[in-house]
């Protein structure tokens, strides 16, 4: 059985994490990593249906995504690029 992986602490973590193939996901997973990664507003104001819908993946496979990535669960995943765009958006104004 193989180790949990640690919640990202920010985007650039998870990106990393990804990118050093520390995380490792099934195709259908990762086209829903990759989503995020590039489309994090997608996630962030998403369902899981409406995520699912834009990665062409079943409902189920997005909430597989989140926990493969470190998250406790699909509320956790939207809530961590809901914050992302915060941080983001209050750079930008600042």
């Amino acid at each position: 059985m193989h180790e949990a992986i640690k919640r990202p602490s920010d985007v650039s973590e998870l990106k990393g994490m990804i990118a050093s193939r520390t995380i490792t996901l099934p195709e259908q997973q990762e086209q829903v990593a990759r989503m995020a990664l590039a489309k994090p507003d997608v996630i962030a104001f998403g369902t899981v249906g409406s995520i699912a819908a834009e990665c062409s993946v079943s409902p189920s496979t997005v909430v597989r995504a989140a926990t493969g990535l470190g998250f406790a669960d699909f509320r956790d995943f939207r809530g961590f690029f809901r914050l992302h765009l915060r941080k983001a958006t209050s750079l930008k104004a600042g």
